[in-house]
């Protein structure tokens, strides 16, 4: 059984929660899309690998919500507007603090090792090099080429 990390995603944006859950189940995460902050909550409960919130959830914010998650020993990583001090209040959290406007590269070089450092030590987790996956623990090797239906070439 390949082991696959749950990120918790609390996305009000609709826009910004499908961007971040396509890059993440990209990246080989299982993703929950949360709206609210009692979503949310309720969510944690679960203990995903990684609490990823947007700051504005209404009556709440998603400082409070990386405090519950520090409690928990989950990391969270909080998207909003530069603000030095919510920067630094989400920094006293444990949390990471990201601009609203992050891109791919930069949310998976925060998150990404976050998402492995959950995962359970006698599990195989796939690595990934050029076209080809390798399992840790499995003895095979399966071309990763072209999706079906794909008009990209196969190279020799």
């Amino acid at each position: 059984m390949i082991w696959r990390p749950n990120v918790l995603v609390v996305a009000p944006t609709p826009r910004l929660a499908v961007y971040v859950l396509t890059w993440l189940t990209d990246a080989g995460g299982r993703v929950t899309i949360a709206t609210s902050f009692a979503d949310a909550k309720a969510h944690l409960e679960n203990k995903p690998s990684v609490v990823i919130s947007e700051v504005r959830l209404s009556a709440y914010n998603g400082l409070h919500l990386a405090l519950r998650a520090q409690l928990r020993q989950i990391p969270a990583v909080i998207l909003g507007d530069s603000d030095p001090v919510l920067q630094t209040e989400a920094e006293k959290l444990g949390a990471r603090y990201l601009p609203r406007t992050v891109n791919r590269e930069q949310l998976l070089e925060v998150v990404e090792p976050m998402m492995r450092a959950d995962r359970p030590r006698d599990v195989a987790a796939p690595v990934i090099a050029d076209n080809v996956c390798f399992f840790s623990s499995r003895d095979f090797v399966v071309p990763a080429g072209p999706r079906r239906g794909s008009a990209e070439p196969m190279h020799a």
